[in-house]
């Protein structure tokens, strides 16, 4: 059985990717199972966390102290637990997988990288659209849809804190690259989802099953042009074309 990880970073994809690739016959694909609160695709194999469910971030930096020792001893085995279930008898195996937790945990990416696994490292080119698409679920609350949204609810965006975003974002992009470079892996963008049976056949080869047409597991949320969901959208394409990234509008 081939053992797989989809790494990522939130709002790249990487959700519809897993969906996507369990509905498959011969693949079982896990959520985020190093998610702290638990609310995860398959919570069966879920990691438990020690610390506070919260999203104030004084109390989340107490929590990784807290959950240190936790991870440290645990994480790993946990790792091992999953790849040796088998429900289905299935070819590939995986799981979804943050980069805050490998880049927190060099120990967790020592382990990952030496071991037989394969990573499907997914990044999205646009690092402006990731964090339009962050923002977007911030305000109307909602992640992933099963059907396409009939109407989108408008926002504003906080122009003293995107270019910084963009900044951070385009920084792990390239540490994504480095390591891409150091493990048995493959790089997919999200913009290749345009070409959605090409890409996903591509994968399915990769992790060593049969290729077979899959239907995306969720549909995209947010406005076709995405001037038509920002309030202050002139403002927004003025700051990034003064920045340097009116390329990403």
């Amino acid at each position: 059985m081939e053992q797989f990880i989809i790494l990522s970073v939130p709002r790249s994809g990487s959700t519809v990717l897993a969906r996507t690739l369990d509905s498959h016959p011969e693949i079982f694909c896990a959520g985020e199972l190093f998610n702290v609160s638990g609310n995860i695709y398959h919570p069966e194999f879920h990691f438990p966390s020690w610390g506070f469910n919260t999203k104030i971030h004084f109390i989340q930096t107490i929590n990784r102290f807290i959950d240190y020792p936790n991870q440290r001893l645990r994480a790993i085995p946990h790792i091992k637990k999953f790849y040796s279930a088998n429900s289905k008898h299935e070819k590939a195996r995986g799981f979804k997988l943050m980069y805050s937790n490998v880049n927190k945990a060099a120990y967790l990416w020592d382990f990952i990288k030496s071991a037989p696994i394969k990573i499907i490292i997914l990044k999205r080119n646009n690092v402006f659209k990731t964090v339009l698409s962050r923002y977007r679920k911030a305000n109307n609350r909602i992640a992933h849809m099963n059907e396409a949204a009939a109407s989108y609810l408008r926002f504003s965006l906080p122009s003293s804190k995107l270019i910084r975003d963009i900044e951070e974002l385009e920084k792990v992009n390239k540490m994504l690259c480095v390591l891409a470079k150091e493990s048995n892996s493959m790089q997919v963008c999200y913009e290749d989802f345009e070409n959605w049976n090409e890409i996903t056949s591509r994968i399915q080869e990769f992790i060593g099953v049969n290729p077979i047409p899959l239907k995306a597991a969720l549909k995209k949320i947010g406005a076709p042009r995405w001037q038509d969901e920002v309030i202050n959208f002139e403002a927004i394409e003025k700051l990034l074309n003064a920045s340097n990234y009116g390329h990403f509008i």
